[in-house]
């Protein structure tokens, strides 16, 4: 879900259809203040996808920002789920994506877009949450250098940890448990859940095969409290 850093934003234009006409009314009632059936709102946007945008920004009126997110976006530019890009202010006060790695721990607030993946005909709008809890967690980090579960790497195990490669793993396998740990991953589908546990499965491989390495023998505490974390 989270394996490209860098992304070009592009803003999917809403045209005035006959669709559009019968189901505008329940994306209009949330700007009059009223608190709108997101599930439904899901739906509609699952089955046109003119509406993705103005579900967005539902969601984004209703639940608010998370936190350390400036801006909540769809883009049909987007390969996976969501993505999540750290962004710097520019001499003129606008935001740009920067790198990631320089952005660890500077406050920079992140940019959450979503893409058509999570519109699948199999999702649900608890599948949506869920994916908000994931970027939420990286977005997090980004901020402010810290995991969500794993607090106590001290300033060695924390340099090894960035010159080993181990960060994406951590990066990943902390916004997994995020999600899994929230609330709404109780009311998930069933074919989301298990695309996520492929995921996270994927992630504790390279865990262990890196772990198994010789040069990384010191590691062996510090990888041992990942693994009772995470695993």
């Amino acid at each position: 879900m989270m394996q490209s850093y860098q992304l070009n934003i592009t803003f999917c234009t809403l045209l005035i259809t006959p669709v559009f006409i019968i189901l505008g009314p329940a994306f209009m009632g949330i700007a009059q203040g009223q608190t709108v059936d997101m599930d439904v709102l899901f739906v509609q946007a699952q089955i046109n996808a003119k509406l993705r945008t103005d579900f967005v920004r539902s969601y984004v009126q209703q639940e608010d920002l998370p936190e350390h997110v400036l801006q909540v976006l769809y883009s049909e530019e987007v390969k996976m789920l969501a993505v999540s890009n750290p962004l710097v202010r520019t001499r003129n006060g606008n935001y740009r994506p920067t790198s990631h790695a320089l952005a660890i721990g500077r406050g920079y607030p992140s940019r959450m877009t979503f893409g058509p993946k999570i519109f699948h005909p199999a999702y649900n709008y608890a599948d949506f949450r869920s994916v908000v809890q994931h970027e939420a967690a990286h977005a997090k980090f980004w901020a402010t250098g810290a995991l969500n579960y794993l607090d106590d790497v001290d300033t060695s195990e924390n340099s090894k940890v960035r010159l080993r490669g181990w960060f994406p793993i951590l990066f990943e396998l902390d916004a997994i448990k995020t999600q899994t740990e929230h609330s709404s991953w109780q009311q998930t589908s069933e074919p989301f859940r298990r695309g996520q546990m492929v995921y996270r499965q994927k992630w504790l491989d390279k865990l262990e095969r890196l772990g198994q390495q010789p040069f990384m023998y010191d590691m062996k505490p510090l990888l041992k409290r990942i693994r009772r974390t995470y695993d």
